[in-house]
């Protein structure tokens, strides 16, 4: 491990991590920045109010290592505003968000990605990785619901806007539909970018308690603030599937809610344009497995609001507001 005890006034990345009851996971995700050859870093970690041994474990390697800087919300927030405020605080030219639970691999990954961003003048560099689950690897390509795999993009993949607001969908069956990018992991993303994205989201969204989806959220805008994105074929971090983590909890009625607010936000972002037709892929795709067995009274009557309003927007096209109208029936 390298870089220790020295702080930098002006970092060329910011690795945020944010956390909660992480005690398992939180060490070797710090490590992982650590081991970067990149030393002029800045080590922003969010803590959510854990109530496990997290904050100890954050604290016995801070005093190792004045990299690391620590807040830690005054009480449970969501995933949502951990990120929101990180973003907001970070002091790199560049961020690199990580989970508590995950970690990066490849010890030249932060200076591969921010000589490349800084070479070519580019906003969002994009790299793979791996998942683990049930401690076995399986390369991108088989985890479908992870929108960082080689399957879906070409190494040295560059675009830039006009086509880069649209460059954030990826397809599914045979491009029936087409999802917004879910992942804020897995790229190096400008910091000043970030910035205005968070800003154009508002505060009066992301300090609201979401923990599900909320990257996708952030991807809308960001795909739209950032000129230029790049897709490099580097394996960068491992995304481990956490059963206790708080997206795979079971809490169905707190994910269905999450995933209405941020589908009804993203409408709201989109409404005018052609794009708002993505928002009813979006809820068709999530609605069996997500929404579905979340519909509570309070959810229903949100996604009833919901549709009503979508089926009325000239944008989206007929065939999918008769599958809108086929979700009020159900």
């Amino acid at each position: 491990m390298r870089g220790f005890l020295k702080s930098y006034s002006k970092p060329k990345i910011t690795a945020l991590i944010t956390s909660y009851n992480s005690e398992k996971y939180i060490r070797q995700a710090i490590r992982s920045v650590q081991n970067q050859r990149m030393e002029d870093i800045e080590i922003l970690i969010i803590d959510d109010n854990s109530k496990d041994n997290t904050l100890k474990i954050i604290d016995k390697i801070h005093k190792k290592d004045k990299r690391i800087k620590l807040i830690r919300n005054n009480k449970n927030r969501g995933a949502l505003f951990s990120k929101s405020l990180g973003i907001l605080k970070a002091k790199g030219k560049y961020t690199m968000l990580l989970d508590g639970d995950d970690l990066f691999i490849n010890e030249d990954l932060f200076n591969i990605c921010f000589f490349e961003a800084i070479k070519s003048s580019i906003d969002i560099i994009e790299f793979s990785g791996l998942y683990l689950k049930n401690e076995k690897f399986e390369l991108n390509g088989q985890f479908p619901k992870i929108p960082l795999y080689f399957r879906f993009k070409k190494d040295n993949d560059f675009i830039k806007q006009p086509q880069l607001s649209r460059f954030l969908y990826r397809s599914l069956d045979d491009n029936k539909y087409k999802l917004i990018d879910g992942f804020l992991t897995g790229k190096c993303i400008k910091t000043n970018i970030l910035q205005k994205t968070l800003k154009a989201i508002g505060k009066e969204i992301y300090s609201q308690k979401l923990n599900y989806g909320d990257d996708r959220l952030i991807n809308y805008l960001l795909f739209k603030k950032a000129n230029s994105f790049k897709f490099i074929k580097k394996y960068g971090y491992i995304y481990n599937y956490n059963n206790a983590s708080i997206t795979h909890i079971n809490k169905t009625f707190n994910n269905c809610h999450d995933e209405l607010i941020n589908i009804a936000h993203i409408y709201k972002y989109s409404q005018f344009t052609n794009e708002s037709e993505i928002v009813s892929y979006e809820l068709f795709h999530r609605f069996k497995k997500i929404i579905k067995p979340g519909l509570d009274t309070k959810n229903l009557n949100y996604l009833n609001g919901l549709i009503k309003i979508m089926i009325k927007n000239k944008y989206i096209s007929y065939y999918n507001k008769i599958k809108l109208v086929n979700i009020l029936n159900i």
